[in-house]
């Protein structure tokens, strides 16, 4: 009789921020064991489960079943959906990414069963010293070629639509500011130095002179990408968003880890068909970044990863 073996239990977070994450997180799993006993797919096979231990804002599970191999991601925000859009719209233009068996819901949340990709992380092979030289600058090639497809509206998508009609709109909502205000009270950032208000005017101003809303991966660094041949794009946290944000928010992430060297890499390939980008405006994507995130790292204790990013920003901006 088929069985289905649970290797782990989902690990959850010591953080206080991130307590209703963690009850999502142990409430879904009943869910998942029903669906893994019931879909087609599975029904018949030995199956044995594997929970990742990386990340927070999603329960994903890496599954066997008989020879096959999957990965099954569970967003634990209920809005949190559109993954599988965003990984079909890069795949129309030649991203490689994995592929989408199926995608629905376990009750209020959305789910997406993906194929397993058979492949280190590339910031381990970067590490290891098994990739070439010049592979940030490819790795700007394939953001700007994500950010090739059109979108409509702005934000994360909310029953099938965008949450905000334009890029004003959304870099004045209250999810937005909230987490500015607690960084400006908490003086996590020099407001002298990058003061939100330039940062903002710019941004809606770039935002006016090209009115484009593309599909971002909004963490799209080493450690969300796999190095298979060609490199396999995976786990976004798909928002849509002018493409500026998107690269802002990857080199945000590639200064707190210290990859100050890469940077210019990474703008070369992206801005290559483009030598004359607006550089204010990347610079107020890049702030930007740092304002949307210091508030979750403040609270989970990453003061290193701060402290880098204000090295940088001290630095470059």
């Amino acid at each position: 009789m088929p069985q289905i073996n649970y290797k782990n239990k989902p690990r959850l977070s010591e953080y206080e921020i991130d307590k209703i994450s963690n009850d999502r997180r142990i409430a879904i799993v009943p869910l998942l064991e029903s669906f893994l006993s019931s879909d087609e797919m599975f029904v018949g096979k030995d199956i044995s489960v594997e929970y990742s231990y990386q990340g927070v804002s999603s329960l994903v599970a890496f599954i066997e079943a008989d020879a096959d191999k999957y990965v099954l991601k569970i967003p634990l925000s209920p809005t949190a959906e559109g993954e599988a859009l965003f990984l079909k719209k890069w795949e129309e233009v030649g991203v490689t990414v994995p592929h989408v068996y199926k995608e629905g819901k376990l009750g209020d949340h959305p789910y997406i069963l993906m194929s397993f990709v058979d492949a280190p992380m590339l910031s381990e092979s970067i590490k290891n010293g098994l990739m070439k030289s010049d592979i940030w600058v490819d790795l700007g090639k394939i953001l700007h070629n994500m950010h090739k497809p059109s979108a409509e509206g702005y934000g994360h998508l909310v029953d099938g639509k965008a949450e905000y009609t334009t890029f004003k709109d959304w870099i004045a909502s209250e999810k937005v500011q909230e987490k500015i205000k607690y960084v400006e009270e908490a003086g996590l950032l020099d407001t002298k130095l990058w003061p939100i208000s330039n940062v903002i005017d710019t941004l809606v101003a770039y935002d006016e002179r090209n009115p484009k809303s593309s599909y971002c991966h909004m963490d799209f660094c080493a450690d969300d990408i796999m190095a298979s041949v060609p490199l396999t794009i995976i786990d976004p946290d798909p928002m849509l968003n002018n493409g500026i944000i998107d690269i802002g928010c990857s080199i945000q992430v590639m200064s707190a880890q210290g990859n100050y060297d890469h940077v210019e890499d990474l703008k070369e390939g992206y801005f290559s068909n483009n030598a004359s980008y607006d550089k204010s405006a990347l610079r107020a994507a890049i702030i930007l970044s740092a304002y949307m995130k210091f508030r979750y790292w403040h609270k989970t204790g990453r003061d290193k990863e701060m402290a880098m990013v204000r090295k940088y920003l001290i630095e470059t901006c």
